[in-house]
């Protein structure tokens, strides 16, 4: 799954896009293997986290998640290939690194606690990286936030995305995790818990509507219209986290 997007990094001509966009985009699969690697030592079922081969199981079954999702990623209009390496647009840069954090915590939420199979991973991954792709295209279809990235090349509209992404992720991830007991009450706790995932998307596109770039402001300051929304997405994220505390 992986063998394109390092090619691309190496055959796609350097004139197109520099080191300050390669580089991030060959060393976020890596961190993201790292985030799920901590999680799968700390917080998996217990049969898992005490076993080299579980874990290496888990880790490549992450390594195909996640590459079989960054093949979704076009389908809403923003690709690494295209608007990152050829286009060098930095601000897809920012909504591809966002993505890959957010989708590397829906699978490894489906990872904390104790189950009985792989196939709880599978069934709780889908929950929580199907409703971020879901609330993306809500997002995109409510106010074209991937036209703001990838043509109107706005830094601040990108970082605002990439942030939401990662916050997603957050939020969705926690929601599967925990204890495995049966698919209906795995469905509820997600609603129960993963309810601030909607809360997000509208803040999203609330900044969107206020901050999208015009004829008359082509381009947002990344300084005031892109980090503090951001960092806004993020603590809403983290906040809610930390309120839930401890999966059960």
């Amino acid at each position: 799954m992986w063998v394109p997007w390092f090619r691309n990094l190496q055959t796609i001509t350097p004139l197109a896009s520099g080191p300050n966009l390669r580089v991030p985009l060959g060393v976020a699969p890596f961190g993201c293997l790292l985030v799920l690697f901590v999680i799968l030592k700390l917080w998996s079922s217990f049969d898992v986290r005490n076993a080299t081969g579980y874990v290496v199981f888990y880790m490549l079954m992450g390594a195909a998640w996640l590459g079989v999702a960054t093949r979704l990623l076009p389908w809403f209009a923003i690709s690494a290939r295209d608007d990152v390496l050829e286009r060098g647009n930095p601000a897809a840069l920012c909504t591809v690194l966002g993505a890959l954090v957010g989708i590397t915590l829906c699978f490894a939420g489906g990872n904390i606690g104790d189950g009985p199979g792989w196939w709880v991973v599978v069934f709780c991954g889908l929950l929580s990286t199907g409703a971020l792709f879901a609330l993306l295209w809500v997002v995109d279809l409510l106010v074209g936030v991937s036209d703001a990235v990838t043509v109107d090349r706005d830094p601040a509209s990108g970082i605002r995305l990439g942030a939401f992404l990662a916050a997603e992720g957050l939020v969705l991830g926690r929601a599967v995790a925990g204890d495995w007991h049966s698919a209906g009450e795995t469905i509820a706790d997600f609603v129960h818990h993963g309810w601030p995932a909607a809360a997000l998307a509208l803040l999203t596109v609330c900044f969107q509507r206020a901050l999208a770039p015009t004829a008359e402001r082509p381009q947002r300051g990344a300084a005031t219209a892109g980090f503090p929304p951001a960092l806004l997405l993020l603590a809403t994220a983290a906040g809610w986290v930390a309120h839930l505390g401890r999966f059960e």
